[in-house]
């Protein structure tokens, strides 16, 4: 594979706007050997003509970031960029501090102008974008070790999707979304919890051969000028066979939030388990990070999109709280290495880049859908249109009931206790 650099003056790798292009592509510091082979399924995905929407979502993504010349997202587009940043100070004047002192932003009302027409339950389908092409594989091989990679490399193919400069809505309790992916697999999301948010969906291949389930937990803070985001909870791949690939999600830092360029960063380690083959998987984002002093008198050697990584057998390696401090290199099966922005390597072959175009979701009619869909919330719904002051006032009439219900909800727990201590009281 050979890939093309195209470099502006201020040293920035940028993205093409279209995958497919055979002009343009940003390049991997760690794959540029031009004989380097790739897995035969990724010539499926160097063209589109699928139903699904995952040449949008991703030629929306390259349309708004290019490579950062460190690494990582930098939102190249700056009249929304300017916009984002004006409504982020104006919030921090009429809430003060606490904003940028860490406070919980999911508790946060927001302004609308910072959030994007949908809500985060559709947003958790992104991740899905390339399930076709690796979750068939993966339950098609008959080799753990194969079906490991498979599995890992469809979660890294599906990172640089979920990076889109605005945010979800937060979903409403009991809220759903339902969608349809290219070879007929059904996936359905719904929020099963408010306080915690908590995102559950499912997955289901049309003919058994694999179910992917899972929650996310979420939470976002932001410290000076960056958010972290934190996406905790399961995620369960299991197959037809009976194996059950476990593994957890990085945590997600946005920099430049009031200043500076705005660049997205993935960190920390995702770790995949397959208790039942005795195998796991552990991948490190941004290994050569540097501390927040050491990086004011050192310049880091790898781009912060770099990600490290081995398969191993389980064997004695210590696995607690989803983390293996060490690992035996005798248990090594195979490496990996590359970032989440140019291409993924597995033992010198390469199993994902850049250039590949997502499968992506398929939408439902809305006539056919749950009333509790996402698609058909008010606010959302006038976002669309580009009514700003209508989604602006659905806003706050859902947010409103929203509180109203929970003050209701608490208030009868409090009644409930009370009746509870007196019933108590009353049999002694």
């Amino acid at each position: 594979m050979t890939e093309v650099q195209s470099i502006t003056t201020s040293g920035e790798i940028k993205m093409p706007l279209s995958p497919s292009s055979s002009s343009s592509s940003i390049s991997s510091s760690t794959t540029n050997n031009t004989n380097i082979k790739s897995i035969p399924i990724l010539s499926q995905c160097y063209s589109f003509s699928g139903k699904g929407n995952g040449k949008e979502l991703q030629d929306k993504i390259f349309r708004q970031n290019s490579r950062h010349s460190n690494g990582g997202w930098k939102f190249v587009d700056d009249i929304e960029l300017k916009k984002q940043r004006g409504v982020c100070w104006s919030l921090v004047k009429s809430v003060g501090n606490s904003i940028i002192e860490g406070k919980e932003l999911t508790s946060t009302c927001l302004p609308i102008e910072l959030f994007e027409a949908r809500s985060f339950l559709e947003k958790v389908t992104d991740t899905m974008a390339f399930g076709p092409l690796y979750l068939k594989a993966a339950a098609e091989t008959n080799d753990p070790i194969e079906r490991m990679k498979m599995v890992a490399s469809f979660v890294v193919s599906g990172l640089h999707l979920t990076t889109t400069i605005a945010k979800p809505f937060n979903p409403l309790l009991g809220e759903t979304f339902e969608c349809d992916l290219a070879d007929g697999s059904s996936a359905f999301c719904e929020q099963i919890s408010h306080h915690p948010p908590i995102s559950s969906w499912k997955l289901l291949e049309k003919d058994g051969k694999y179910k992917y389930t899972g929650h996310f937990i979420w939470s976002a803070g932001c410290r000076g000028n960056v958010v972290k985001g934190c996406l905790k909870g399961p995620h369960n791949i299991e197959f037809a066979d009976g194996t059950n690939i476990a593994f957890t999600y990085p945590d997600v830092l946005i920099k430049g939030i009031f200043w500076g360029d705005r660049v997205t960063e993935f960190c920390g380690k995702m770790l995949f388990t397959d208790e039942k083959n005795d195998l796991a998987c552990e991948l490190i984002f941004n290994p050569n990070a540097l501390g927040f002093v050491k990086s004011f008198f050192s310049k880091q050697k790898t781009p912060c999109d770099t990600i490290d990584g081995r398969i191993f057998r389980i064997n004695n390696n210590k696995i607690k709280d989803g983390n293996c401090d060490k690992i035996n290199p005798d248990d090594v099966l195979c490496k990996m290495e590359g970032t989440w922005l140019t291409s993924f390597l597995i033992d010198q072959v390469e199993y994902w880049n850049i250039r590949m175009i997502p499968h992506g979701v398929i939408y439902r009619d809305p006539e056919t859908t749950l009333p509790t869909d996402s698609g058909r919330r008010d606010d959302i719904k006038h976002l669309k249109m580009g009514n700003l002051e209508e989604a602006k006032k659905y806003k706050a009439l859902i947010e409103d009931n929203q509180r109203k219900q929970k003050k209701e909800k608490d208030e009868k727990l409090k009644k409930d206790e009370k009746l509870k201590k007196e019933d108590k009281k009353n049999q002694k």
